[in-house]
Formats: structure tokens, sequence, C-alpha cells
């Protein structure tokens, strides 16, 4: 926005002619006692169809949707809107009258146009008066309103300057409003103020060729890029009816679009095209865009009036009818969910510019989806028995046991009641709930969890019974109790400390040893690094960094050749791993512990329902897909030979590892949920019971070998140990990694025998 005088305007920077008692005036910089009238920043609308105009709630969304295509419409001479009383047609930019010595009674008139000159003729070519804008003489501005004036300006006349226009074209303009004054009343005008508002009533351009076909409870919409100003597309909505014409969703989004329909009851609907999926839309027909189109002019479509039997809400882009969007402005594929599967849609899109404009297309054909077979389903099609679930205390104490009804009560009718609650539900589900997993169907950590459980739920039960306040309470007087008796371990304690300082600070330690590449005797440079007896007591933890192929053994589980995993995902993926070691002792070696995780998944389309499982060449539905994720963990003992390296300088460690896995692994069903199988019972089955989510407990054992790579460069060594790093080098190893909830049948499968290669870093 700009509130001086446009540059370009010739006329307004050369001396103005007119025929008033044969006196030529030139234009002047203020008013006969020095002062000036300026526009302010202060712009305001209608919004909401408010009587009483406001600033704009939002910038610049405010001003952007209410100078748009459908308030010009519903503003223009031609329409009368339904809505009454009609307040949006209008807004006002504050006018500020500044420096005023005396009241002047001087005519002021408003116009709005590009160019508005001093000589009638050609004025009244390029702009018109508002006469209705109500204010007629700066004396009112100083005498009523206090320096200010908000004149009423018609959006229709700011957004269709030219006069005599009636209808509303879809052009982006840079629209003006003048302040035009004669500054000695000779009736002439010599002095000009203008304001420029940028309008934009076109629409962006829509896509060109499309793709849509069904899915399971959706419809999958993919296009080409459209042609022209893609740079004005700010958002894509869908619009669904049923066989019936109805809506699909009671709770439909919000829209993004402005109408004249939706927003003053006027009959005008947004431009729509037909369009036959995997083919381009109807030729586009090049017209001219308005004036000053600038940049943001698009490539106009031919519209096309839907047939008799299109939905009347899809024609008329009733909100109700909206079921899918993206916000992305580079979008070329729209996933709409929440459908049923064999019902046929008619559907819609359009392209939605940040004005609200809106433009777009409607298939000629309706779209049906179809079921599909994903790999859970699968799975349990072809006789699995495997089940998922992570409720720790359900696992461990009993589904039916009366502590975890208790536990239940406790989540539902106490942290159930508040945001922090229900928050430390989430936290607990999502967390330590998951190795309900790990304990089903084992007796003895079903034991081991519950001993480590009762703490937990004994505070929660004090929750339930004293509430929140009252639990602060009991534990405030318990810490006044033992206060005393706190005070008096911490002086032992203290003491304690002081004593062992005393004695253990006079010890000498044992000089650090020479690094290993400074330790070659002068006297014979081939002969092998010696070793120094604190050289290894320098190393504490090991990392490594690997990836390997891994097939989860699902299908050797099930006895099926191909099984379902390898029919569904193909062979092996990439997965990587990284593995963190804390050396604990290091005589003959090193000894310590060590945790590891790793991270697999792979995705392809399910099959069509009802398809036979023994056809290599299964249909499958393009329009869906579904996943595997398999996140692995390890808790493992490790014994590395470093001898061979630190005594002999063979740079080659040897090394096994064995411990614990736990694997937990998760399917996604195409609508992006986790994939759930139904159970028999009941005439509502229940899905929730079977989800894919889940988590298992084995075993695993490897032998590889290091090699310690920094022997290669002097330097790189001298270079790593400054930074702190011992050793780094590269290593191959084998696993096996027996991973079945130690042979439990409802447990998944997910271990493997495969190799790793990586790098690795001590220090």
């Amino acid at each position: 926005m700009h509130t001086t005088l446009p540059m370009r305007s010739v006329l307004l920077a050369i001396a103005l002619c007119a025929s008033v008692g044969g006196v030529a005036e030139a234009q002047v910089s203020s008013l006969a006692d020095g002062s000036t009238l300026t526009f302010t920043q202060k712009l305001f609308l209608h919004e909401n169809n408010s009587q009483a105009p406001n600033l704009p709630i939002t910038q610049p969304t405010s001003q952007q949707h209410y100078f748009n295509y459908a308030h010009c419409v519903c503003s223009s001479p031609g329409v009368t809107p339904t809505t009454q009383p009609w307040y949006e047609n209008t807004f006002a930019w504050q006018i500020e009258l500044n420096n005023p010595v005396t009241p002047q009674h001087i005519p002021l008139e408003i116009w709005v146009g590009d160019s508005c000159s001093a000589d009638a003729v050609t004025r009244s070519m390029q702009c018109h008066q508002i006469t209705t804008a109500g204010i007629s003489d700066i004396s009112t501005m100083t005498s009523s309103g206090g320096g200010f004036a908000q004149p009423e300006v018609p959006v229709f006349d700011l957004m269709e300057p030219v006069p005599g226009t009636t209808e509303c074209n879809q052009q982006v303009l840079a629209a003006n409003e003048w302040i035009l004054v004669s500054s000695m009343n000779s009736g002439v005008p010599d002095y000009f103020v203008s304001q420029e508002i940028d309008t934009d009533s076109l629409p962006p351009p829509v896509p060109t060729v499309f793709q849509a076909e069904g899915a399971e409870s959706a419809i999958n919409l993919s296009w080409t890029a459209a042609i022209g100003n893609v740079s004005d597309i700010a958002y894509y909505q869908a619009l669904c009816a049923d066989p019936e014409g109805n809506p699909v969703t009671t709770s439909p989004l919000a829209p993004r679009y402005i109408t004249p329909r939706t927003l003053c009851g006027a009959s005008t609907d947004a431009c729509l095209t037909a369009v036959t999926p995997s083919s381009p839309r109807p030729p586009i027909v090049n017209i001219d865009a308005g004036v000053d189109a600038g940049a943001d002019a698009g490539v106009p479509q031919t519209c096309t009036t839907p047939p008799a039997s299109f939905p009347a809400g899809l024609a008329q882009l009733d909100p109700a009818f909206i079921c899918g969007e993206v916000t992305q402005a580079t979008a070329t594929s729209m996933r709409i969910e929440g459908l049923n599967d064999n019902v046929p849609y008619t559907v819609e899109l359009l392209a939605i510019d940040l004005a609200g404009n809106a433009a777009g297309v409607y298939f000629t054909s309706t779209l049906t989806p179809k079921p599909v077979t994903d790999f859970w389903e699968d799975i349990h099609d072809r006789g699995g028995d495997v089940k998922g679930g992570l409720c720790l205390i359900a696992e461990t104490f009993g589904d039916d046991n009366p502590l975890t009804g208790m536990m239940r009560s406790f989540r539902d009718d106490t942290l159930g009641q508040t945001a922090y609650g229900r928050w430390l539900s989430e936290v607990y589900y999502g967390s330590i709930g998951k190795l309900g997993a790990v304990v089903h169907g084992h007796i003895a950590l079903r034991i081991i969890a519950g001993v480590f459980l009762l703490p937990l739920i004994a505070l929660a039960l004090l929750w339930h019974l004293f509430t929140l306040p009252g639990l602060v309470i009991l534990f405030a007087l318990v810490a006044l109790r033992r206060r005393k008796i706190l005070r008096t371990r911490l002086v032992r304690a203290a003491a304690t400390a002081a004593i062992a300082l005393c004695v253990l600070a006079p010890t000498v330690a044992r000089a650090q040893g020479t690094p290993y590449w400074d330790n070659t005797p002068d006297s014979d440079i081939n002969s092998p690094p010696l070793a120094t007896a604190d050289q290894e007591s320098v190393v504490k933890w090991h990392v490594s960094v690997a990836v390997g192929p891994y097939t989860p053994q699902i299908d050797k589980q099930l006895g099926l050749t191909p099984g379902p995993y390898k029919a569904m995902f193909g062979g092996y993926a990439i997965m990587p791993q990284i593995t963190l070691d804390r050396v604990l002792l290091r005589k003959y070696g090193q000894f310590g512990i060590g945790a590891s995780i790793g991270y697999m998944s792979k995705s392809a389309h399910p099959y069509e329902d009802m398809t036979d499982p023994s056809d290599p060449n299964r249909p499958r539905s393009s329009g869906d897909t579904n996943s595997f994720t398999l996140i692995p963990t390890a808790l493992t003992a490790f014994y590395r030979f470093t001898m061979l390296d630190d005594d002999y300088g063979i740079p080659i460690v040897p090394y096994a590892r064995a411990g614990l896995d736990y694997y937990i692994w998760w399917v996604k069903a195409p609508n992006g949920g986790f994939a759930k199988v139904c159970g028999d019972g009941g005439m509502e089955p229940d899905c929730s019971q079977n989800k894919a989510l889940g988590a298992s407990l084995g075993f695993q054992g490897t032998i590889g070998i290091a090699i310690r790579a920094e022997r290669i460069d002097k330097a790189a060594a001298q270079s790593m140990h400054d930074g702190g790093i011992e050793h780094a080098g590269f290593f191959g190893e084998v696993e096996l990694a027996d991973v079945n909830g130690f042979g439990e049948s409802g447990k998944l499968s997910v271990g493997d025998t495969t190799w790793f290669a990586g790098v690795e870093f001590e220090f």
C-alpha cells in the first residue's frame, strides 16, 4: 500500500489547465492555510457483516478476503444479496487533515480509478466519483471529525473503476482511491492525494491431467501441475457427494474459499470444468486477464455447466460437502479418507488462492473406494495367530484382576479429568506401557514386572484416594517426620567422605603410558610397537555404526514359501544399527555391556480384497500403501580380544557378544493407522483387540572381527588421540537373532541370521 501520489501519473507531474476565467491553475502541495491531507494506515472493513466498520481482524488475510471476486459480485449494482441487511459492500480508508490553521469550507471529492486528472472529460473516462462517501467539505473534518474522516467507498466501484461497468471481471488490479480538492475553491482540482489498494478477483489456474482411483475407505487423486501462474495456488480442497447427493461427513473441514453464494447468497458460482480422469480437460482458451493483471495472471479455464443430475451442493460449492484438503501449494495429489467401501462418490477438486478465489474441476464419472488386504490381514488369512498389544499392567496382573480394575478407575476417574492427567496417561502408554508385550505369557517376567510396578501402583492408588493435594500434604507430613533422622545421616555421610578424601588424596597416580605410535624404539624402527601397561586403561567406551540386510523370519514362523512377508514386501531391507558399549574390565582384552538400536521399514501396495494368495501375480491396489516397521533393541555382554593389537601390534580384534533382544514392530494400514484384524464374536466384530503394534522378546549371538585402521596413518592416529579417540577402524560380523517371544506362537518372529559391516570408535 502507498499513501503518496503515484509517480507514474503524468497528469500529476505537469501543470493542470482548466477554463475558469481563462486562468490556468497548477498543482499545489498544500491547501491555502498550509495544511495537508493524507491517507493513514487505518483501513476499516465490515468483516463478518458488522454494521460498524472495524480494523481488520487479521492482516493480510482480512484485506485479501475483502477485495476478492465474491465481494466484488456481492457489491455490484446488479446483485441483491439475500443476506439482509448487507454491510460488506463498502470499506473506509481513514483520511487525516494535518496542521489545519483555520476551518476551511472547501469542497472535497472522493474518486476511484487509475489516474484522476484535473480535466473533467479525461477524468470521467479514467475514474468516477463516489457521491455516497459521506464527506463533501474539509471543514467537517475539523468541526466534527477531530481532523479525521472515514469516507465509505463501495467495493465494486474500487475493483471495477472503469465508468459504466456493471459486472465483475476476473482480474488482479492495483486500484486507487483519490482525494481531489480545489485549494482556491475554484471548482478545478489542483490538490491530489491517492491510496493504492490491491484487489484480486482472478482465481488461480486449475490442474490439467488427472488420475483418480478408489482405495480402501478412500479415494486417491493425483494431477499434473497447473498451467500458468501456479504460484497463485495456496490450497486444494475436495468436495464429495454420496449417491443420494448428500455430504459424506458430518464434520466437514472449514472452507478456504469464498464464493458469492456462500458470502451473500448470490447465485453466482465458481467456474468448474468437466474432467475425465487420466484425460486432459477441455482446451484452454486465453482471454484478457484484466487491467494491471501483472504476475498474478493465470490461464483462465473454460467453464462447464454440470449436468442436471450433478449434486446441487457440489455445483454450488456448499462447504458442507468438503471432504479433503492439502495445504501445500505445490501438491500434486490428495487422499480423501473416511469414505465407505463399494460406494460410488461424485467428486470435485478446487484450486484456491490466498484471496479465497476458487476454480475447479468435477469428475464426469463416480469414484468408488474398494477394500484391500494388507500385510497384517494376509498373515491371519494364511493361518497366523500372532497378536499385538502393549498393556503392561493388564499383562502383569491379569485383565480381570481387581488391581487392574482399580488402576483403570484411577486412569479414567482421576487422570482423565485434567489435561495434565491425560498427558501422564499418554506418557505411560507411550513408554512403560509398551513393555506389556515383553511379559506376555511369561510367569517369571510377570513376577519381576509386578515387583517393579507395586510402588507405582501404590502411588496411583494413594493419589486416587486422597487426590493430588491430599497426596502432597501426606508426603509433606512424612518428610517432616523424617527430617531429624535425615539430618543425622547427612552429618555422618559428610564425616565419612572427609575421612576418605584425606586417605586417598596422597595417592600417586600411575603415569599414563605413551601412545603406541610414539613407543617405537629408535634402535629398530621395523620392530613391532611396544604396548604399555596403561594403554588399554584409557578405553572406556566403544561405539559402532553398521548396516546390513535384514529379513524378519515371519514366513519361517508360518512355514510358508513364499510367505506373506516376502510376497508382500519382497526380500531384505538394509537396516542401520548403532551400538554403544561400556568397557568394564580390561584384563586379557575388553569385557563389558552394551546396548544397540536399529531401524528398518518396508512398504508396498496391498492386495485387492478377495484375491487368491497363491496367485504369483496377485492383483494389488495401486491407490493404497501399507508398511512394516521394525525397531530392534538389544542389551548384550561382550568380549573383545584386543591383546593381538595391544601386545603384538597386529591390528585385528576378534570379538563376540550375546544378550537379550526386544524388537518393537508395527504394521501401518493404507489409512495411515495401525492395521487391525477383527474378531468373530458378537454382532459388532472387535477390531481393537488385535492391533498390529507389538514387541517380541528373544536373544542374539554375534561373532565378528574388527580392524584398527588407524595404524595405516600415523598422523591421523595422533590427531584422533588428541581428539579423545584411542582407536578407529571397521568391522564385519555375523549375527543370529532368535526373536519370537521364546517360542510363543502368539508373538511375531522378527529375528534373522544376517551380517553387518560398519565403522567403530574406541574412546
